[in-house]
């Protein structure tokens, strides 16, 4: 039986073979895993001398015949449509893909210091002008052999060495009071100064102002019964279940909305003001409750409970003291912001002291209406508010020593408030002049006068820029500095004051996000593997956008060809 040439016979049948590689192949079009239609032409390539190109393999460095060139007497179209398929060719797309987007996740994990630093560079150029402000990120985990404040500065300097930063250019340590910290002698800071001798310490100004409420909260010994009280408390029904709903039965019994008990915690900010909201939440049921098992069980721990539950004293502390503590955490909660400024971190502070300050010591305490409410319906001989009134004014005498107002005496240059007011030409001069003194070492100005006479015209810049409504804030006022280039020189000490962060409540999130994530099931998670995970999720976090978990897949599984299997 006589075949066509260039055809042979497999069990009866004509099977046909194209010789040589057609070129209208490339015209025509494939769909590809992720359901567009995309044109051969546009990843391949022919030429008689080089053969059948793959574009993509060929960008990518990936080593195959497609890459450099397939030469082949046989050809078929179905060679083309499985190339595009097999795993070389999904890599090539996926290294192609990240280094256009230049933010893949594996760029972001495998990055250098160098990188970073030019990704950083190019994405501040791309910003608009009204986001010329500082921010705060996430630098990386550094794992400590020890906890002395010789190993702390060590491993500070050591990190800074690796990431390539100028050690001289620390311009402030934000920290906690911790002795090995902030120690006068041999503290972290103390040690830092020895190197950075324009370094400024700054105690975090949420720490600051719990410790000020403590304080306040141990020279009273009300405040110390009502402490025991609340722990007493959460203490009942936090260890047991069937005490938990016997009170929800007697809530509903009584049609009492109720809500859980908090505890008093040392190192939650907020825990005190949401332990007295539980109590008095819960107060009506609460009482019947103890009193209830005090009678029919003799429980003692009832009785105590009952007994403090049942002073008219005790309710009007309470209800006193949710009021006060609302006002503090509110306070804390504008304290722990992001990127607080250490002037906006003391105007807070100060201004929520003269408000407690004029509202309970001056004169007759301004009490809320339900504050009056149970003065009033407690029919009790005597002031019952003194104690809450001695806490409060403790509290702000513990709170001014805190928050000194010449404290910032020399950033008073800086004050948006007061430059938008009708200031006279020589304020500031001096506190300039200590400033650009201080900071010589990062400024280098040409001479101390080319800064006064700047800072001259800045004052009447930012008073016009505010008038006409340019500037707002003092985050405007740094971005329009920074942007202005007959501000050079002061513009870095505007960029200082702006760097300097007023608490440490960033640092705090990180230590919540690594306790996240390293759970009592990845205890063996290593700090590399960890550093990635809070770079992923800290990032995340930032911009609010979500991370795609099948590009992550892909991209760890595109690394090793074994990963797949």
């Amino acid at each position: 039986m006589a075949t066509r040439e260039g055809s042979e016979t497999a069990g009866g049948k004509v099977k046909k073979k194209r010789v040589s590689f057609k070129v209208e192949w490339l015209s025509q079009y494939m769909n590809t895993d992720e359901g567009t239609l995309v044109k051969l032409g546009d990843i391949f390539s022919f030429s008689t001398e080089t053969g059948v190109v793959c574009k993509t393999c060929s960008d990518a460095n990936v080593k195959g015949e497609f890459s450099e060139g397939k030469v082949w007497s046989d050809w078929k179209l179905d060679y083309l449509n499985r190339h595009v398929g097999t795993k070389g060719h999904l890599h090539a797309v996926n290294t192609v893909k990240r280094r256009k987007q230049g933010l893949g996740i594996g760029s972001l994990l495998q990055e250098s210091a160098e990188e970073r630093q030019k990704r950083n560079e190019l994405s501040l150029k791309k910003k608009e002008e009204n986001d010329v402000n500082c921010k705060t990120v996430f630098g990386g985990i550094v794992q400590l052999k020890a906890c002395t404040a010789h190993d702390l500065v060590k491993a500070i300097t050591d990190f800074y060495s690796s990431q390539e930063l100028d050690l001289q250019k620390m311009v402030m340590l934000t920290s906690d009071g911790a002795s090995v910290m902030l120690g006068k002698h041999n503290g972290v800071a103390a040690l830092l100064k020895q190197q950075i001798p324009h370094l400024t310490e700054q105690h975090c100004v949420a720490h600051r102002e719990d410790l000020g409420i403590d304080d306040a909260w141990k020279d009273v010994p009300l405040m110390r019964d009502v402490e025991t009280l609340l722990r007493t408390i959460y203490s009942i029904f936090s260890r047991s279940s069937v005490k938990k709903c016997k009170f929800r039965e007697l809530a509903e019994v009584l049609n009492e909305e109720t809500l859980s008990f908090r505890p008093l915690n040392e190192v939650r900010w907020l825990s005190r003001q949401q332990a007295v909201n539980a109590v008095l939440r819960n107060y009506t049921v609460l009482k019947e409750y103890c009193r209830a098992q005090a009678s029919d069980n003799g429980d003692p721990v009832a009785k105590y409970c009952y007994k403090k539950l049942s002073d008219p004293k005790y309710k009007v502390t309470l209800t006193a003291l949710g009021d006060v503590l609302r006002e503090l955490a509110n306070l804390c909660l504008s304290l722990q912001r992001r990127n607080l400024t250490v002037m906006e971190g003391h105007c807070y502070a100060s201004a929520k002291i003269e408000k407690l300050h004029a509202q309970y010591l001056e004169n007759t305490p301004q009490w809320s209406d339900r504050v009056m409410e149970v003065i009033r319906a407690s029919e009790a001989d005597g002031d019952i508010t003194k104690d809450i009134t001695q806490f409060i004014s403790k509290l702000c005498d513990h709170s001014d020593a805190r928050f000194p107002v010449d404290g910032l005496k020399e950033w008073s240059a800086f004050d948006i408030e007061v430059l938008c007011t009708d200031v006279s030409f020589d304020y500031g001069t001096t506190d300039i002049a200590m400033l650009a003194q201080k900071y010589e070492t990062i400024l280098h100005p040409e001479s101390m006068d080319d800064i006064k006479h700047e800072y001259a015209d800045f004052k009447y810049i930012v008073k016009q820029k505010h008038k006409q409504g340019s500037i707002k804030t003092f985050s405007d006022m740094v971005a329009a500095t920074l942007r202005c280039e007959e501000l050079k020189e002061v513009s870095q000490l505007v960029d200082i004051c702006d760097t300097f962060q007023a608490s440490s409540a960033d640092c705090e999130r990180g230590f919540s996000l690594m306790n996240r994530i390293k759970t009592k099931s990845r205890n063996r998670l290593e700090v590399t593997h960890l550093d990635q995970l809070m770079r992923i999720k800290s990032r995340q976090e930032e911009d609010g956008a979500a991370i795609s978990v099948d590009k992550v897949y892909n991209h760890w599984r595109s690394e090793k060809d074994r990963r797949e299997k």
